[in-house]
């Protein structure tokens, strides 16, 4: 009897490794998505916010996009103010959607950029590689004026990636948001009106 119980217990383990396998990419195909490249620029009077989301768009999710399924990133914007022996408080929380949708008789990838909800830039394009960058690639996003966050020292901004919420064997749930990435204002760029480094 303990020996046909313990044979079901190693069938069991077994077919869950199995199924795990099955259901998890290769290692090298793995990357956790994140966001890079986050810097903060002024321009005529605003902050403005750019980022990068990096190891997001895999196999699948090209695939659905070539299916002619509308297929959107949602990414946060915070802009937060330090406090000493506080958490930081949020001052601005933003809802930032890059969407695509292929049209297989124009060829076309319409695109969309909305800044909490309300459309901020549209495009349309036939080539891969741009409907990629667009999705993955958000250009100064704005803020607000300089003026408003003296002294610079004390605010900084932070963005991460939402992803819709996966079940591990179907049962699990699993969220694999991006961390947050983080940078700070800098006080002597805040005068000036050109990017900053």
């Amino acid at each position: 009897m303990s020996r046909r119980f313990s044979g079901l217990i190693l069938l069991a383990l077994s077919l869950g490794a199995a199924v795990a396998a099955a259901e998890s990419p290769p290692e090298e195909t793995r990357a956790s998505p994140r966001i890079e490249a986050l810097s903060v620029g002024i321009q005529d009077g605003v902050v403005l916010v750019s980022f990068r989301l990096a190891g997001a768009l895999d196999a699948d999710l090209r695939a659905q996009i070539a299916s002619g399924l509308e297929t959107s990133f949602n990414y946060r914007v915070e802009l937060l103010r330090r406090r000493r022996f506080w958490p930081d408080a949020r001052l601005q929380d933003h809802q930032v959607t890059t969407s695509v949708k292929f049209d297989s008789l124009s060829r076309q990838y319409g695109l969309a950029l909305r800044l909490d909800g309300e459309v901020e830039r549209s495009s349309t394009t036939d080539k891969a590689d741009e409907m990629e960058r667009w999705l993955t690639e958000v250009h100064e996003i704005p803020l607000g004026p300089p003026a408003e966050l003296s002294p610079p020292e004390d605010y900084s901004v932070r963005v991460k990636a939402n992803f819709p919420l996966h079940f591990i064997f179907y049962f699990i749930p699993w969220n694999h948001d991006t961390p947050w990435a983080r940078t700070s204002l800098p006080s002597a760029s805040l005068t000036d009106h050109g990017p900053l480094p």
